[in-house]
């Protein structure tokens, strides 16, 4: 199968292009991606790179898998390695420890393909949030883990369509059992439609990448819980 039509040169010092860190990846030349990502380190800040580089080239994967110009294989290709390098990226940016409001994090349904929630957590962690991913999203374990570490904020990640019905389940399940903090949800199946499937879901609000969470948490989150 040809590669489909984006462009895979690097030119020099040029700037950092998510195409072009794509196409190394599709290629399997796994050194030149690393050496975009250095260069975008070099130049960029490291919230930048998330939302320049690693986002779109993901979102470029999964848009070329669906229309079935890709495999799955080059689809998981990119995404593993891409995991790889935000733990280079990571280390210049996300503290060691936070003291901030608590998060609990997890995915929908049979949800296995949390990159995106991962990259909204790390963002979260950068402006001194606590993470806690749920060991489970069975719904007792998720009653009890709310009970006993008392989050500030539920983030549910929903990629497919599928995965709606059991994410409004879990989060009727939080409500019934007076979970009083913010609800937000993520994902390809809430991009479809951001405003209608929050509403219906019955979570509180729902963000264009992790900066953009950080902000609305702000306005949402009591300021003395915001060290």
């Amino acid at each position: 199968m040809d590669a489909p039509a984006v462009e895979n040169t690097l030119a020099g010092r040029s700037r950092p292009s998510y195409r072009k860190y794509w196409h190394a990846l599709y290629r399997r030349d796994v050194t030149a991606a690393e050496r975009i990502v250095d260069l975008a380190r070099e130049t960029w800040k490291p919230g930048r790179i998330y939302l320049r580089l690693f986002q779109p080239a993901l979102a470029l994967s999964g848009k070329l898998w669906f229309a079935g110009s890709i495999t799955y294989h080059d689809e998981h290709f990119v995404t593993y390695h891409t995991q790889r390098l935000m733990r280079r990226v990571r280390r210049d940016w996300v503290p060691a420890e936070t003291t901030g409001p608590l998060a609990l994090a997890t995915g929908a349904g049979q949800e296995s393909h949390l990159i995106g929630l991962r990259m909204v957590c790390d963002f979260l962690r950068a402006a001194n949030w606590r993470i806690h991913w749920l060991p489970s999203n069975e719904r007792t374990v998720l009653r009890r883990t709310v009970a006993a570490v008392r989050p500030d904020a539920f983030l549910l990640s929903i990629g497919l369509d599928h995965a709606l019905g059991p994410a409004k389940r879990m989060i009727q399940e939080i409500r019934d059992h007076r979970f009083r903090g913010v609800v937000v949800v993520g994902g390809a199946a809430v991009n479809k439609d951001p405003v209608s499937r929050v509403e219906t879901l019955g979570a509180d609000l729902t963000a264009r990448n992790g900066r953009h969470l950080v902000r609305l948490l702000r306005s949402n989150i009591r300021p003395r819980r915001l060290r």
